[in-house]
């Protein structure tokens, strides 16, 4: 990512020093709360053995729609920094924000992407021209194009070495060997799925569409338009219309949802089953987030040939 560079620079030109000379200055190792599982695995990447990070979400909950408890209220407040991804990912989260007594600890991962860099949500395949009347809204889901990982990455980054100015050096050298396994990671995946060059597929919800266009596939539509809520009779007729026009090999479930509904549309419409994972869900470990991109790819590969 082009910002990347520039910002390993600032935390060199500042002269950022030991994590002793850090205790010093923030009086306490810096402690980094994080809203849900991919930004766990960014920032714990950069905090490497200098910074404690904990999640916010437990283990299975998924961001769209979480409940906050007095734990997590705790959790929140005792933070140093505070990592969300934005884009109305965590509207639950809003409130706790706007009572905090240190909004400068507070980061939003998306900052930076321009409006080309973001997608709109999926046209509504009843009506499009209704959609592109009231979307107004851009997907949150950007995670999962390594490419606009990375400014995640970057956006962590400053917002630690801002905090914890002592450490920033650290910081710095810990994000740049975590963007180069996200280069290694985008390498790989440009060339494993060159050969399927805008072959269409259906997904469960509108999770996908930058992974899509990253790697130059397109989605013909998504079975579950509004999450949580059955698609209607009409829609799957039109999703049906779609799957056939985009000549569509598969529709992929997602590991966190109910595969019955996409096991039916597979018997009925006549296309493969696959599943891929948002990793909303998945485990709280440093090379999580690379793991199950490596998971995606691979289930790409299977079902698109």
């Amino acid at each position: 990512m082009k910002h990347w560079h520039f910002i390993c620079l600032l935390g060199a030109l500042f002269g950022f020093n030991s994590p002793d000379a850090q205790a010093q200055l923030l009086g306490h190792r810096l402690h980094v709360v994080t809203s849900f599982p991919p930004l766990y695995c960014f920032a714990a990447n950069i905090a490497g053995n200098v910074a404690t990070v904990d999640n916010l979400l437990p283990p299975g909950a998924e961001p769209h729609d979480f409940q906050f408890s007095p734990r997590e209220m705790r959790e929140v407040q005792s933070a140093d920094v505070v990592v969300v991804n934005g884009l109305g990912l965590e509207s639950w989260l809003t409130h706790v924000m706007n009572t905090m007594s240190n909004p400068r600890s507070v980061i939003v991962a998306t900052t930076g992407l321009s409006e080309a860099d973001l997608i709109p949500f999926a046209p509504n395949l009843e009506d499009p021209m209704m959609t592109r009347e009231v979307s107004t809204n851009f997907n949150p889901h950007t995670w999962l194009d390594p490419q606009l990982a990375e400014q995640a990455v970057a956006n962590i980054l400053v917002a630690m070495q801002h905090v914890d100015p002592a450490n920033a050096a650290a910081y710095a050298t810990n994000a740049a060997a975590y963007i180069t396994r996200l280069q290694r990671l985008d390498t790989d995946m440009q060339h494993e799925l060159a050969p399927f060059k805008d072959q269409a597929m259906v997904t469960y919800h509108d999770a996908f569409p930058y992974l899509a266009r990253r790697y130059g596939l397109k989605i013909a539509g998504v079975v579950e338009r509004v999450p949580e809520v059955e698609p209607s009779p009409r829609y799957l007729e039109a999703l049906h219309r779609a799957i056939e026009k985009y000549h569509v090999k598969v529709v992929f479930g997602e590991a966190q949802g109910s595969q019955k509904l996409v096991t039916q549309i597979g018997a009925d419409y006549h296309v493969t089953v696959g599943q891929l994972d948002t990793l909303e869900t998945c485990p709280l470990s440093r090379d999580a987030y690379e793991n199950g991109m490596r998971a995606n790819l691979v289930a790409l590969e299977t079902h698109l040939k």
